[in-house]
């Protein structure tokens, strides 16, 4: 007797939790109109249209199968807000759910692990809160999960390891603390793995090397790990993107970075690295992007750098880097972005420099650089930002740069830089700031044969510029700083300069201007004019 009631119990133990992990099944339809229930607010009523009147099939978002069973449901970007219900659970058959770009707020149900054939979630870019639920490693088939800039905590979910068929795993931009687990080299398939902006600390862990499959890896921002890059990344040779940004990695760049063939993108940038530039990363004929600044980097640029012949954006700034600038970077053929300053650098800036037509900005500024500019920085009009900031850079300004349309930014001060400023320059139609302070410069003000609005700045103090101001200087009707002190200029202020209406700092002093100040002048605030 005994034993017939415990089996009768067993019975009714695990008739009881059968019921509690799968719940008696509703119309899909009717899971759909729960789903909705628990959406709180719909501003552009997108889900208006779900009722019974017409057929779920028909339903915004919602794909359906030939047998009407609902496969696919996509609700991203319709800024909807509330909870996501649990009756998710009843669409069995969801191989597809997206709700990216909303306000769902509250957990993950836990329920979702009953869709088995789920293949992709995408919960990003909303307000989903608490620890990962363990019970999403039933969902074996999922490919692709993105819980991208949510608020999750807790430790990086462990129950994602038991998903064998990820191929795209984004937790990016969450609160998850901890570190990053073993266990996370070992999908085979795994082409994306994104841990980056959270709260993540301790090694990186050499098993990350086992992923041969991955193509991209995202490790960096806010995270803080001990340690520095595992040698082990130099496996990973289906790698196009790196980035380790910003996340306190120390100790040298490991030369088996230089495996990484397929690399077009290597970001290490605001780290601790130290150490020499490793040659090796001349092999990476595939890079276009590069950027290693803001570490404590020292020694040269390798002359195996030359061989990156894609590259189209080197930062090396805010190093410890020395030496000559080589004359092989101005020759680089995809050669776009150039940012260099605040190193060590001597020697002349590469004359070469904008040959290819590409050039768009190029920063040495803060270095010990002499000789001359690059007479061809614009030859391709796409220059926008020339810094050459705090050298010792003597000779002319190209006369070039007057016809550089695509110029906005020019900061060439604190140089040794002589002659005259090239005709044109001041009536460049996107050009925002000048500024030649602290140089060599002679001749007069240019004469301006337009009306540049876009031109906030210009700073030629301590030169040696003479004559008088042209009257055209009242076209620059956006300028706000206009310094011209410590020159030679003469004759009168012209009254034209009451016209610039948003200049809020001018300073004449330390020249030989003559007359008294037009009543046109006067009435301007916060100028010194001498």
């Amino acid at each position: 007797m005994r034993f017939v009631i415990l089996v009768l119990l067993l019975h009714l133990h695990f008739h009881y939790h059968s019921l509690a992990a799968t719940p008696p099944r509703i119309p899909e339809y009717r899971a759909l109109l729960s789903l909705r229930t628990a959406i709180s607010y719909d501003p552009e009523s997108p889900l208006a249209a779900w009722n019974i009147s017409t057929s779920h099939c028909t339903w915004t978002g919602v794909t359906c199968d030939a047998r009407r069973h609902v496969v696919a449901l996509n609700l991203s970007g319709l800024n909807l807000s509330g909870s996501l219900s649990s009756d998710i659970a009843h669409l069995r058959f969801l191989v597809n759910l997206t709700l990216a770009a909303n306000q769902f707020v509250g957990p993950i149900p836990p329920e979702l692990s009953l869709v088995s054939g789920l293949r992709q979630l995408n919960l990003s870019n909303n307000v989903f809160n608490e620890t990962f639920p363990s019970q999403l490693a039933r969902l074996k088939r999922l490919e692709v999960l993105d819980l991208y800039n949510n608020n999750m905590t807790g430790d990086l979910p462990l129950a994602v390891t038991e998903m064998p068929n990820l191929r795209h795993l984004h937790l990016g931009g969450n609160f998850f603390t901890g570190i990053i687990p073993p266990a996370y080299g070992q999908w085979e398939f795994l082409e994306y793995l994104a841990v980056s902006g959270n709260e993540l600390h301790g090694p990186i862990p050499p098993e990350i090397g086992n992923l041969t499959s991955l193509q991209q890896l995202y490790v960096g921002y806010y995270n803080t790990y001990d340690g520095g890059i595992p040698p082990e990344i130099g496996n990973l040779t289906s790698l196009v993107r790196l980035d380790m940004a910003n996340c306190l990695l120390s100790g040298e760049i490991p030369p088996e970075i230089g495996k990484l063939q397929n690399l077009d993108t290597l970001f290490l940038q605001v780290n601790t690295l130290s150490g020499p530039l490793t040659p090796e990363l001349g092999n990476l004929k595939s890079l276009k992007s590069m950027d290693l600044s803001n570490n404590v980097l020292a020694g040269e640029i390798p002359e195996a750098f030359a061989e990156l012949k894609n590259l189209t954006l080197l930062n090396l700034f805010r190093n410890k880097l020395h030496g000559a600038i080589p004359e092989f970077i101005g020759d680089l053929p995809e050669l776009e972005v150039l940012q260099l300053w605040e190193n060590n650098f001597t020697g002349s800036i590469p004359q070469g420099l904008g040959k290819n037509g590409k050039l768009q900005l190029l920063d040495v500024s803060s270095n010990k650089l002499t000789g001359n500019l690059p007479p061809d920085m614009c030859s391709g009009n796409r220059l926008q930002t020339l810094i050459t900031l705090g050298n010792f850079l003597f000779g002319p300004i190209p006369e070039s740069l007057g016809r550089c349309e695509s110029l906005s930014r020019i900061r060439m001060g604190e140089n040794f830089l002589n002659g005259s400023i090239p005709k044109g320059l001041f009536d460049l139609p996107k050009l925002t700031q000048v500024e030649l302070q602290d140089n060599y410069l002679t001749g007069e003000f240019p004469e301006i044969d337009s009306t540049p609005d876009s031109l906030g700045q210009i700073s030629l103090s301590n030169n040696q510029l003479t004559g008088s101001l042209p009257p055209s200087v009242g076209n620059f009707s956006g300028l706000q700083k206009l310094l011209l002190d410590g020159n030679k200029f003469s004759g009168r202020i012209p009254p034209e300069i009451g016209m610039l209406q948003q200049l809020s700092k001018m300073d004449f002093s330390n020249n030989k201007f003559s007359g008294e100040i037009t009543p046109e002048i006067s009435p301007m605030q916060g100028s010194d004019i001498c």
